[in-house]
């Protein structure tokens, strides 16, 4: 029989006083209930013991992989990491990725070490192949950037990496020695966060509770937020197509009393199209009705004083820090959105307001223009680092870069922003990214094709060792962008030799990420005969045959490089196929992904006396005269999707954030599409077929396409 509620209460306050220390007050409280004869017993013998017993056992447990750990005993050790380590406990907390990764490091060279006596090259070579195997994961490669562990990405190719100056404190006796305490002191912290006082566990499991029922309550707003514009729609388009079925039926017959001889005159077609133009007008006066109501009643966007902001945002009066402070907290509304939803609902408010002047004003644009194009000082730095953060942050969605994209003279002057920094700082970062980005819209491609991005984007490519990640990733995959146009390849021509040895560079790079952009760009310029030939003098046909002797790992990058050589040897029929000029954007079926880097390493901090974030758009820019239907426009989306069939290198316009984004969420969504889309697909099946050359999770190429490159360049 279950105890009173207050019993068990007063049994959780005697657990928790006894896990804290309050031994004096806990006693006190004890005599308390025993001179009240509550019933205790249970609680002291019970729930204590049974908390006692899975302490004990953690403890075994951390003994024992503390023992694997030091014999070497990698699968046992990993066995018992993945049952007793949350995945949620290693994912939120970079410290943890880190011990993991050193982890990882220890079992690879442990039968590599000096000091072991049963060595097994066997198990040497089966631990590295493991360790690079978790480099190139997810896991490991989130951990990419950590400059500390940067050297120890190399170390599965780098040859008998005992030897190496590099890696002499690796192989000291100190470094398991030290490795070992880190393990011991993560493992003691795991085991004395599982045995938990019951009355702490209560409480945080309501707290769990209750952001659950807000996400959920938020969640189903949402749902009938969308589902009255569904059925809003749903009845625009009954009714349109009554209206057509009505016209339809009468031109029936109209056609019928034309067969038999009866005049049809101009006025009657003039008043037919008259109607069918009416319905048109009509369906959509009700659709930007219907907007318009459900806007001015939304409370997913405040109401900004939009006004206020772009004042502020170029005024010379406002100071830098101000300038810099908002446009972070007007980053942070799209980074750090609660859900897809919202981010679209405040995206279309930063455009209905024309925030940036990408369409009709003018004057804010060229105020932007002028602070990016600005020498930088002490503060003036922030401001230009957080305008590269929004604007890279703008083209991660497509409505940001379908705003963005018409906007020529801030394109122009963004590819020059990047291009006077000097070093790897921040603000390239953003703004290469923004426009490898803005690189899969075929307009921006042209513009920086002639204001010759490819000139300057191979040189900063030939020094990786100066660049980040994020600048090589981004670097590389906006220059296959680049290369997938007629003039793009032209231009790589005019300095063949240089592309041609920095690309061959990075096929060995240990950065796994690029590898798809460094492929692909060489595919694309090969189909040049010129190139080919240049390629050929600088032996790279040698080059590729090495790494296809080496490459065990992957069959799929091996495939590739078979197919580079392929062409390079045979080179390729291109007579009267289609170019890669024809084809149109592709940019809709990417996905709208909010990298983790937007808001990475962001130095900028308000003070004491300073408000920022969601403080600082609340306190100074909330409107409280119009309402929000006067700031949200509706935003035209008519890019249609191309169903043309791609080249199995000569992929569409791609982005790293692609592949940075974790797939799993939405596979359920794209069986889905599959499964209701069968049809159009099958009718269309040359545009959605898969590719060794591809990096989209969501589209793929199919490998028996042929190259579409025109008769002119392969004369050329």
């Amino acid at each position: 029989m279950s105890q009173p509620i207050d019993f068990r209460i007063n049994d959780y306050i005697i657990e928790y006083l006894e896990s804290k220390g309050y031994s004096h007050t806990m006693n006190t409280f004890v005599r308390e209930r025993q001179d009240r004869k509550e019933p205790i017993d249970k609680t002291e013998n019970g729930i204590l013991s049974e908390k006692e017993k899975e302490k004990e056992r953690y403890e075994n447990i951390k003994e024992e992989m503390l023992k694997h750990l030091d014999n070497g005993n990698r699968e046992e050790f990993f066995q018992l990491w993945s049952e007793h380590i949350p995945s949620n406990v290693i994912n939120n907390d970079s410290s943890i990725k880190s011990l993991e990764f050193l982890i990882y490091t220890h079992f690879a060279v442990y039968y590599l070490r000096s000091n072991i006596s049963d060595r097994d090259e066997q198990k040497a070579q089966e631990n590295m192949q493991i360790f690079r195997s978790y480099i190139e994961s997810i896991r490991g490669r989130s951990i990419s950037q950590t400059s500390d562990l940067l050297p120890l990405f190399a170390l599965p190719y780098v040859p008998e990496p005992e030897r190496h100056e590099s890696y002499k404190d690796l192989f000291s006796d100190e470094w398991p020695v030290q490795l070992r305490k880190k393990v011991w002191d993560f493992l003691e912290w795991v085991v004395t966060g599982r045995s938990l006082p019951s009355l702490v566990e209560l409480l945080q499991n309501g707290e769990r509770a209750s952001q659950v029922l807000v996400q959920i309550n938020n969640e189903n707003e949402e749902l009938k937020y969308r589902n009255r514009e569904t059925n809003r729609q749903l009845k625009n388009l009954s009714t349109d197509y009554y209206n057509l079925i009505n016209i339809t039926m009468e031109l029936v017959e109209t056609l019928q009393q034309a067969i038999v001889g009866k005049t049809i005159t101009n006025d009657y077609i003039d008043n037919v199209c008259a109607r069918l133009l009416l319905a048109r007008t009509s369906g959509s006066l009700a659709t930007s009705a219907g907007s318009s109501r459900s806007s001015s009643n939304d409370h997913y966007t405040e109401k900004l004083d939009f006004g206020k902001i772009k004042r502020d945002l170029v005024n010379l009066y406002t100071s830098a820090r101000e300038k810099a402070l908002l446009l972070q907290a007007l980053r942070w509304k799209l980074t750090k959105a609660k859900s897809d939803f919202q981010r679209e609902k405040i995206i279309d408010s930063f455009i209905g307001c024309d925030l940036l002047g990408c369409r009709s004003d003018l004057e804010q644009r060229a105020k932007i223009i002028q602070q990016l194009s600005s020498p930088i000082g002490s503060d003036a730095y922030y401001v230009k680092e957080e305008w590269a953060r929004l604007i890279n942050t703008l083209a991660s969605l497509r409505k940001g870069r379908n705003y963005l994209a018409p906007n020529e003279a801030l394109i122009i002057c963004m590819q020059k922003a990047t291009v006077s920094e000097a070093s790897d700082t921040l603000i390239k970062q953003h703004l290469l990214a923004a426009l490898q980005k803005l690189s899969l819209r075929r307009s921006v491609q042209t513009i920086m094709i002639n204001h010759n991005t490819i000139r300057w984007l191979i040189p900063l490519l030939s020094h990786t060792d100066r660049l980040s990640d994020y600048t090589l990733e981004y670097g590389v995959a906006l220059l296959m962008n680049l290369c997938l146009r007629t003039n793009g390849r032209k231009k790589c021509a005019e300095i063949a030799e240089q592309a041609i040895n920095v690309l061959s560079s990075l096929l060995t790079h240990p950065n796994q990420e690029t590898r798809p952009y460094v492929n692909s760009s060489l595919y694309s310029i090969l189909t040049l005969k010129s190139i080919r030939s240049k390629a050929m003098e600088l032996n790279l046909d040698s080059h590729l045959r090495s790494l296809i002797r080496v490459e065990k790992a992957n069959s799929e990058t091996k495939g590739q490089l078979e197919f580079l050589l392929n062409l390079l040897l045979k080179g390729g029929d291109q007579d009267g196929r289609q170019t890669s000029d024809n084809e149109q954007d592709n940019d809709d079926e990417d996905q709208d992904i909010m990298e983790a880097d937007l808001d990475l390493a962001d130095k900028l901090r308000a003070t004491d006396k300073e408000l920022s974030g969601e403080t600082l758009i609340n306190e100074h820019y909330i409107s409280r005269k119009s309402s929000l239907n006067t700031i949200l426009r509706h935003t035209l989306t008519n890019d249609m999707k191309s169903k043309s069939t791609l080249d199995p290198v000569l992929q569409r316009p791609t982005t790293p954030g692609q592949l940075r984004h974790a797939t799993t969420a939405h596979a359920v969504d794209s069986l889905a599409h599959s499964l209701a889309m069968v049809d159009v697909f099958n009718s269309h099946s040359d545009g959605f077929e898969s590719a060794i050359f591809s990096s989209s999770p969501r589209k793929r190429l199919s490998t028996s396409d042929e190259a579409r490159i025109s008769n002119d360049e392969e004369q050329s």
